[in-house]
């Protein structure tokens, strides 16, 4: 069964922004509510909540999403797993984009989203960050050897 998730404000409008939403409304193909669902993560920082959201819409069958503007990390997201993704103006109302009386704009490309404000991972959930090698510590055992390498003295004698 396909169905439409819009993200909302507290006064049954579109929110301004995928993750800060204060809930979603989901429809089913004859335009009939058929759930609603508060976005409890919405003031965390970072991309954890925002996967949640995800997996929340995928289990209820969502496959198109409404929404105004949303960050390229998570509109990357929504497209990789098969989500069709419209914007519409902040604060439409939901009636009027559910009659088709606004015009919906078709995101089809990470870049339509908005740049990421926390470039390089910074939102601590490390989405846009490459693993760092943790550097070797003097006197720990790697691979079954113990690493010595850095070290100049033991214990007053010089190696």
């Amino acid at each position: 069964m396909m169905s439409l998730a819009i993200a909302i404000t507290p006064r049954n409008e579109v929110a301004g922004h995928f993750g800060k939403a204060a809930g979603f409304l989901v429809f089913n193909q004859d335009g009939q509510l058929i759930h609603q669902f508060e976005n409890s993560g919405r003031r965390e920082i970072g991309c954890k909540h925002k996967k949640v959201l995800q997996r929340q819409l995928t289990e209820l069958g969502v496959t198109e999403i409404i929404l105004c503007n949303v960050g390229q990390r998570s509109l990357a997201r929504l497209l990789n797993s098969g989500f069709t993704v419209s914007r519409v103006p902040s604060r439409s109302p939901v009636a009027m984009v559910m009659s088709g009386e606004i015009p919906r704009e078709a995101l089809t490309s990470p870049e339509q989203g908005r740049p990421c404000k926390r470039e390089k991972g910074d939102c601590g959930c490390g989405c846009g960050s490459k693993k760092k090698e943790r550097p070797t510590k003097i006197g720990m055992r790697m691979n079954g050897k113990m690493s010595m390498s850095g070290l100049s003295k033991l214990g007053g004698l010089k190696l």
